[in-house]
């Protein structure tokens, strides 16, 4: 097994949905111990990263502890240092520490932790059984602390990774749709002609009275980077990941036109 890295997010998002908190409620609703900054964004925004908060990955020193294999900060050490930035994103801002409060808010609803919480929530019901729990270090990525993916991660099956994330869209699309949620991502060069992000998912978004044609994940960390894309309207699904040189914005590009001819 190999660690899926921000793969997971998708899954988490997921488990947010299942828990049926209202999504235009703010984070310290459910969290009362967050600071103010934290506190204030709602569980919406914080899933579709528009909530303005920046990433922990801007933190030089985040960086160089995982590259000097340190053991992990906690969580409230790492909030406490990324107040430094001033949280004002508007539009799509990629964050993981939007993602870490979403883990939270599912292990203080659940009572369990982020594993054990995504296998009641979403991996039992939809019948996914491509991963595993990855909390502690192993010689899968040699000396690395996984606790430094605070918004969390597992351990996939290479050969189960594309069904897996093709159960989650299929019922995503069926039940709440793959447009709801949605917003525009206005960079370039992604791999996608006009690249959005909804609820968890990366996605194209032709048009807004479309449903995206593409929706899935990437994710990257020590030794490893990953994709899993599914065609929404065939449900066909595709997954790769390389130990080294991996372009993600030519991965989606290459799946979005083999999935296409499909």
């Amino acid at each position: 097994m190999i660690p899926v890295y921000s793969i997971s997010k998708p899954f988490l998002a997921q488990a947010v949905l299942e828990l049926g908190v209202p999504l235009d409620s703010p984070i310290g609703q459910h969290l009362p111990q967050l600071a103010p900054v934290y506190a204030s964004r709602t569980i919406g925004a914080l899933l579709n990263h528009t909530s303005g908060l920046a990433d922990y990955g801007f933190l030089s020193d985040y960086h160089a502890a995982v590259d000097a294999r340190e053991p992990a900060w906690s969580r409230v050490e790492l909030l406490e240092r990324c107040l430094v930035f001033p949280h004002s994103f508007e539009g799509f801002q990629y964050s993981n520490i939007g993602y870490l409060l979403l883990r939270m808010l599912v292990e203080e609803v659940t009572g369990l932790d982020y594993f054990e919480a995504l296998e009641q929530l979403v991996f039992h019901p939809l019948q996914i059984n491509a991963f595993a729990k990855w909390e502690e270090p192993t010689e899968v990525v040699p000396g690395y602390d996984p606790r430094w993916v605070y918004s969390g991660t597992f351990l996939g099956e290479p050969s189960r990774v594309a069904a897996a994330m093709v159960s989650l869209v299929q019922h995503r699309r069926d039940t709440l749709g793959l447009s709801v949620g949605t917003t525009a991502v206005k960079q370039e060069n992604t791999g996608f002609e006009r690249p959005g992000y909804g609820y968890g998912l990366m996605v194209n978004v032709d048009s807004p009275a479309e449903a995206p044609r593409f929706a899935g994940h990437g994710g990257g960390g020590p030794g490893f980077g990953l994709l899993a894309l599914v065609n929404t309207q065939t449900l066909q699904g595709d997954f790769e990941f390389a130990t080294e040189g991996w372009n993600q914005t030519e991965a989606i590009a290459k799946f979005a036109a083999e999935l296409s001819a499909e």
